[in-house]
């Protein structure tokens, strides 16, 4: 019997029970799109954070104080840091005089607090952020009006600050942000009431998982680090850590390594409780990136499982079919049938029906993904290589699952089965 037979008599016995056939594929269907749903949304994910990361620039290096494990590899968890831990100003200057060659720039953060701004009916609320000379340029934010911090601001005898395009728009509805620049703001912190003068707005943007987010996002305000220490009455204080970009040719791996060694070795060698970490940005994308692929695959393997539950269905479905088509198998056996068609017919049914099964699973996860993917902000469709690999999988599973009934249909005696009632 030709391979079109065994397909016509295949498809006529899934229109006979219509039903049975789609409770059948149920379990091929959510298998399936629960994969390619699965690896579309980790792979925007993972494509979310790499680009979130690398907007800090290729070239930077974290530098930051953590706790430090003792000989047996435990931190001390309760123990709170103090001000002798902090990575000092006198520190960096050190460190900058010992790495001049491959320094570029830094970048020194110190929080303050969250803030509100009123003109009239508007208000608008931003992070208040103490940072050094030129930080704004070595994360890569984009000052569209005004200029960066330089160092004769960040000394902090001038309170000005640099805001985003949303803020302005939010507190000064109407006008440019080159408009802004100039204009006084009145910032209430829990410290007290604060005035800075607009000196600089950058643009505000977001990916990944924050792209979708509108209207009442809380975006920072950016002033001298010298006037984030008088408001914090912390002048002199230090810093929990500091971001570094190389000079274009630098080893950053290496120079991470260095700097992490460095400080160490000078300046906390006999801290019982804190160390200092260093890590280049291209490490950790790809620490993200390996995280993010390692949960994918654990969920894909989840997933996976309800293909082997949707295989057993199906192999659980053409047994009752084979029982239930006994005479059927009888008749065309006395007539002349061999043993390898009636294998062949049940096996091709099942494979139809996986693959029917797979092709909705397919679609629907498509679709499950590309929403997924949107959501985050990183839209996105599944790979041609796992679909192909899914519909295979389908396929597969059709055939292995498939084989037992249609070799138990096929040893059938043809005597018995024409008395089967």
């Amino acid at each position: 019997m030709s391979l079109l037979e065994n397909i016509r008599l295949a498809v006529n016995g899934l229109r006979a029970n219509k039903m049975r056939a789609m409770l059948t594929m149920l379990g091929i269907i959510i298998g399936i799109a629960s994969v390619i749903a699965i690896v579309t949304v980790g792979n925007a994910m993972t494509r979310s954070v790499s680009s979130l990361l690398a907007d800090l620039g290729a070239n930077s290096i974290q530098i930051r104080i953590t706790d430090k494990p003792d000989e047996n590899g435990n931190t001390n968890w309760s123990r709170e840091w103090e001000d002798s831990d902090m990575i000092t100003g006198e520190m960096i200057e050190v460190y900058q005089e010992a790495f001049a060659d491959k320094i570029k720039t830094l970048a020194v953060t110190k929080s303050v607090g969250t803030g509100q701004a009123i003109n009239g009916r508007n208000e608008a609320s931003g992070y208040v952020v103490g940072v050094s000379a030129n930080a704004l340029g070595i994360q890569n934010i984009p000052v569209i009006a005004g200029h960066d911090l330089n160092s004769r601001e960040v000394g902090g005898e001038k309170f000005v600050a640099i805001i985003s395009d949303r803020f302005v728009e939010k507190l000064f509805p109407g006008i440019t942000p080159q408009q802004a620049l100039g204009r006084e703001i009145k910032i209430q912190l829990n410290q007290g009431d604060y005035t800075f003068t607009v000196s600089g707005v950058y643009r505000y943007e977001v990916t990944g998982f924050a792209a979708n987010m509108t209207g009442d996002t809380t975006t920072n305000i950016f002033i001298p680090i010298g006037a984030a220490e008088q408001i914090n009455d912390d002048v002199g204080g230090g810093h929990y850590g500091f971001q570094v970009r190389a000079n274009d040719g630098v080893d950053t791996k290496a120079f991470a390594q260095a700097s992490e060694d460095y400080f160490n070795r000078r300046f906390y060698r006999d801290n019982d409780y804190v160390m200092v970490w260093a890590e280049n940005m291209d490490s950790m994308v790809g620490s993200m990136t390996g995280m993010m692929s390692t949960m994918s695959l654990a969920i894909s393997v989840i997933a996976a499982i309800s293909l082997l539950v949707g295989g057993i269905g199906v192999m659980n479905i053409m047994l009752v079919s084979v029982t239930e088509r006994t005479r059927e198998i009888g008749t065309r056996k006395a007539l002349g049938a061999r043993n390898s068609a009636i294998r062949a017919q049940f096996i091709v049914e099942s494979m139809i029906i996986c693959l029917i099964g797979g092709s909705i699973g397919v679609a629907l996860g498509t679709a499950l993904g590309r929403v997924g993917s949107v959501a985050i902000g990183a839209p996105g469709w599944p790979g041609l290589g796992i679909v192909l690999i899914a519909v295979s999988f389908s396929m597969a599973i059709g055939v292995f699952f498939g084989f037992y009934p249609a070799n138990k249909a096929a040893k059938l005696d043809p005597i018995e089965a024409l008395r089967y009632e």
